[in-house]
């Protein structure tokens, strides 16, 4: 009965969206796609289609890093604003604010860039500060786009010396663009979506420097408008021309990676994003979660999915044990303690993978080394720490699906998503299985209560284990936000 009431909450869903919703398309049409599993591929390819672009460029990013790829990017960018290509970056304002403030949304817009950031809602708001988006996007003239799971930042492009993501991306063109582009206008639009202007300079009169006698805190003046031009500089710096030379190498080295990554044609494509909004509606109508619950419900013979975490919600629930009751493979791809970003999110995983496998789901957990066959620019960065970082699933050997979805609460109920899917295609199915297994290959495999213990800590230093132990409480009282 609980399968039954779950399927007729997807279907009544379902009707609900109307043949002409752009965040829930699907088009039988010739879609030209490349798939791109290695980082500097996936830089290269971004940097490639920013130079072709004409009219427009659709920039949206959950993280949007200071460093030397989110340099190489915004560069990118301003040179293609002062072509007169109109240029529109959204980013999610708690995740960025920190690096991307304000000051660096200023000079970009000084350079014809305009800069909108994705509920600046005080994190103090600790009810609507939780909905963010987490998409992940660039779109070129309204005609192709790439979406995945890496945002701009070193660790998604094998750049980092200490840590990167082994991700996953995929390019596209063709008439689901349109819709692609339809929902970054609507989000873009949105009243959750504003501009955020920098701070104004301090001035010696106002009234927050003023004491006794008609005088002022000299001091605390001379503090605050330090730290502002410290900002206005820092901002103009980052801008600058970068280092030429890395430049080439690093574009030589995508080159010769993105020459490598597969492409083809999709003939059936669909995309799926959530709405803009916050509260009760955005719970209630959640497009992505009852998609993946449908196809894991409709699954015959096989799943292979990996995911950065794995908690699951009561959907997620009920369409894996029906799966797995019908005798399906299901096969997860995630991190260990090792090679997590998120301890908090192992803790969670930790107290409750040995369920999972009792019901038959076939776990990994990457080890956090390099893959096989994987090349990185210096010997520096191929001893670095990896981690799982792509949300991608293959069922039945020839349905795909890529974006932005982690397998968790966050995901499922809160943050703003998307996904492409491309269906009845064997070919790239057997190229992100290819991949995935190759990881795999990296992985620990949990095949028992025994394993999960002997491997919990696997190595894992010291003071990762103590923040381990301080999570596992309250992660698992709080998973539902995870």
């Amino acid at each position: 009965m609980k399968y039954l009431i779950f399927f007729i909450s997807i279907f009544t869903l379902n009707l609900k969206a109307g043949e002409l919703d752009p965040f829930r398309a699907s088009i039988r049409s010739n879609h030209q796609i490349t798939l791109l599993n290695q980082g500097l591929a996936s830089l290269e390819e971004r940097l490639q289609m920013i130079e072709k672009a004409q009219k427009s460029i659709a920039v949206e990013y959950f993280i949007y890093n200071l460093d030397k790829s989110g340099r190489i990017f915004s560069q990118a960018l301003i040179k293609k604003a002062r072509e007169g290509v109109k240029v529109r970056m959204l980013l999610d304002y708690f995740m960025v604010k920190g690096q991307f403030s304000p000051f660096f949304a200023y000079e970009m817009e000084k350079n014809g860039i305009e800069v909108k950031y994705f509920n600046a809602t005080s994190t103090l708001n600790l009810f609507g500060g939780q909905y963010r988006n987490h998409r992940k996007l660039l779109l070129i003239d309204g005609k192709e786009a790439i979406t995945g799971g890496r945002n701009i930042g070193d660790e998604y492009f094998d750049l980092h010396e200490k840590f990167n993501f082994l991700d996953r991306d995929i390019l596209v063109s063709g008439p689901i663009v349109s819709s692609i582009q339809n929902t970054f206008d609507q989000v873009w639009n949105a009243d959750i979506s504003v501009k955020v202007e920098r701070d104004r300079m301090p001035q010696a009169d106002d009234g927050v420097y003023r004491i006794e006698n008609n005088d002022y805190d000299e001091f605390r003046y001379s503090n605050d408008l330090k730290h502002y031009n410290q900002e206005v500089t820092k901002a103009v710096e980052f801008l600058s021309v970068p280092n030429n030379l890395l430049l080439e190498e690093i574009r030589a080295k995508g080159k010769a990676e993105l020459a490598t990554e597969y492409s083809g044609i999709c003939e059936r494509m669909s995309f799926n994003s959530e709405y803009p909004i916050i509260g009760k509606k955005n719970r209630a109508e959640r497009i992505i979660k009852h998609d993946l619950a449908g196809r894991i419900r409709n699954a015959k013979e096989s799943i292979l999915f990996d995911s950065p975490y794995f908690i699951v919600d009561d959907a997620s629930t009920f369409a894996l044990d029906y799966a797995l009751e019908n005798k399906v493979k299901v096969t997860l791809l995630t991190n260990s303690l090792n090679s997590t970003d998120a301890i908090y999110v192992y803790a969670s995983f930790d107290s409750n993978i040995k369920n999972w496998i009792k019901k038959g789901l076939d776990t990994y957990i990457f080890k956090g080394n390099l893959p096989e066959n994987y090349a990185t620019m210096t010997d520096e960065i191929s001893h670095a720490r990896f981690g799982v970082h792509a949300k991608s699933f293959v069922f039945d050997k020839k349905d795909v699906v890529i974006g932005t979805y982690n397998f968790d609460p966050r995901s499922a109920n809160l943050n703003v998503e998307m996904t492409l899917s491309c269906d009845n295609n064997p070919k790239l199915a057997g190229i992100v299985t290819e991949d995935i297994e190759a990881r795999m290959r990296g992985s620990i495999f949990l095949d028992s209560n025994k394993t999960v213990d002997d491997f919990q800590f696997y190595n894992t230093s010291f003071l990762k284990r103590i923040g381990y132990y301080l999570y596992k409480i309250p992660s698992n009282l709080f998973d539902y936000l995870l």
